[in-house]
Formats: C-alpha cells, sequence, structure tokens
C-alpha cells in the first residue's frame, strides 16, 4: 500500500505546498507595509520651484530663495 517512492513524492508536494503558501503569505504582507513605507507627504504643482544659475557662482538656487550673505548676491536685486 504505502511504498517509499510514494512517500517521498507525498513529502515533495506537501513541501511544495507549504513553501509556496508562505511565499505568498510574505506578498502579503509586504503589499499591505508598502503604503505605510510611502512617504506622507507627496509633492503639489506649488511646491514645486524653477531654478536657476547663480550669476556670480555658478550654484543652482530656487528663484524665489532669499538673499545669502554674500555682498555680490544676485538674489538683492531681484
Amino acid at each position: 500500500m504505502f511504498s517509499l517512492n510514494k512517500l517521498l513524492i507525498l513529502a515533495a508536494a506537501i513541501a511544495v505546498v507549504w513553501l509556496g503558501f508562505r511565499w505568498w503569505q510574505r506578498q502579503q504582507l509586504a503589499s499591505r507595509e508598502a503604503p505605510r513605507r510611502a512617504p506622507k507627504q507627496r509633492a503639489r504643482a506649488g511646491d514645486v520651484e524653477d531654478m536657476r544659475a547663480c550669476r556670480v557662482c555658478g550654484v543652482y538656487i530656487a528663484a524665489g530663495a532669499a538673499a545669502c550673505e554674500r555682498p555680490n548676491c544676485p538674489q538683492r536685486d531681484a
């Protein structure tokens, strides 16, 4: 009735089902955790600013940025 081959095949089938179920559970858990890991704040259209190169040093700064401590800062006359 029971042979070694049948028992080995049965054990292999049970192992495949068990490992597949564990993989599926990990996938479900990861998909539930993904929204929590996402950033809470999303960029809105009003949050984006254009950048422009500084005429003095060449560093890119936000167009609406305040003037820095340099006396020749081009933002002072913008």
